[in-house]
């Protein structure tokens, strides 16, 4: 779970024992509402079956997917899986890395990583159980990569819709509505700022503003305002949205693959969030005392993780091409059974 990223795996063991169908509810339910305005920014024209009410609840429950696979304790999964939900921007420095210079290949960057570690002779990230201790986090590559899995599950749904048996169409749209789940996840993590700093639970290092320090600061933010006051205003949220709209590829396809670039932009927008959010909460203005500044904050923050998801759903849909190579395998199949 989001929130429970750098408390110690003593605390988060009692903790979970204890308490982990509340604290995941919570969670969960935040990234429910993202997924669900999100699908309520679809035009009429996106894929039918998408929207009855059995697949936007299946979408809906996918939102915490990512989260349940967090719960484990197994470290092989955790070291995998983890640093897909952040990407921590302050960390690229130690690299000598900009956002503007990352390979859109996760490897390469991984290889760019390793290069200036051994360049600048830096120490191996063995500071905590998973091994991740300065670790930037995958969260660009992540979102980027199951937008393009998203995109090929459209792409041979279009070729099974034409050349394929009932049974495999309806697989294929069972398959687009997992995508579009999964999917929705990290996007969602990336709308709240402290998935993007080092500052993710507490202010850490030189702290000359006096920002909190508090370990408990990462899950009021995910979701323990809400609680301490009430719900999200789910009204006045979808009056900050639009309808979906197509996100533009670079001008060069040579700069990144799919919609690297476009994930990379929205990151940096909810990172430059990071010290304005610390600030609302060093003035007061996100307590449950005087909420109203937090509120609206926050409510923001949902609507940009929306916003962005519905445009990645729509583009992912818009960008499909035919699956050729299924449409070759499905053309010999038919000739075989002539």
């Amino acid at each position: 779970m989001s929130a429970w990223r750098g408390i110690s795996a003593i605390f988060y063991a009692t903790f979970l024992c204890l308490s982990s169908h509340l604290v995941q509810a919570w969670d969960y339910e935040r990234h429910r509402l993202i997924n669900d305005l999100a699908l309520d920014t679809l035009p009429q024209s996106f894929p039918r079956f998408v929207l009855t009410a059995e697949n936007r609840e299946r979408i809906r429950f996918l939102a915490g997917e990512p989260d349940r696979w967090r719960n484990t304790r197994d470290r092989a999964l955790r070291h995998l899986n983890n640093p897909d939900h952040y990407f921590d921007v302050e960390y690229l420095a130690q690299y000598e890395l900009k956002t503007e210079t990352l390979s859109h290949f996760r490897y390469r960057f991984v290889e760019q990583m390793a290069a200036a570690r051994a360049r600048l002779k830096l120490e191996l990230p063995e500071g905590n159980t998973d091994h991740l201790k300065g670790h930037p986090g995958f969260m660009p590559w992540s979102i980027n990569e199951h937008y393009l899995k998203l995109v090929s599950s459209f792409s041979y749904l279009q070729v099974f819709k034409t050349m394929g048996t009932q049974e495999e169409i309806a697989n294929a749209q069972a398959n687009v509505v997992y995508r579009m789940g999964i999917l929705s996840h990290f996007v969602g993590d990336a709308a709240q700022p402290l998935h993007t700093t080092e500052h993710f639970n507490g202010w850490t290092g030189e702290n000359p503003k006096g920002y909190t320090t508090s370990r408990r600061f990462h899950s009021w933010v995910d979701g323990g305002f809400f609680k301490a006051t009430s719900d999200p205003d789910r009204a006045a949220i979808t009056k900050q949205l639009n309808p979906a709209a197509l996100l533009m590829r670079p001008a060069s396809r040579d700069l990144a693959s799919g919609q690297f670039q476009a994930v990379i932009d929205y990151i940096l927008e909810q990172h430059r969030l990071v010290e304005p959010l610390y600030q609302l909460d060093k003035t007061g203005k996100l307590s449950k005392e005087t909420p109203a500044a937090g509120r609206q904050f926050l409510h923001q923050q949902l609507a940009a993780g929306s916003q962005m998801l519905g445009n990645l759903w729509f583009t992912a849909w818009k960008e499909a091409p035919p699956d050729r190579f299924l449409q070759v395998y499905l053309a010999q199949r038919k000739l075989k059974e002539e």
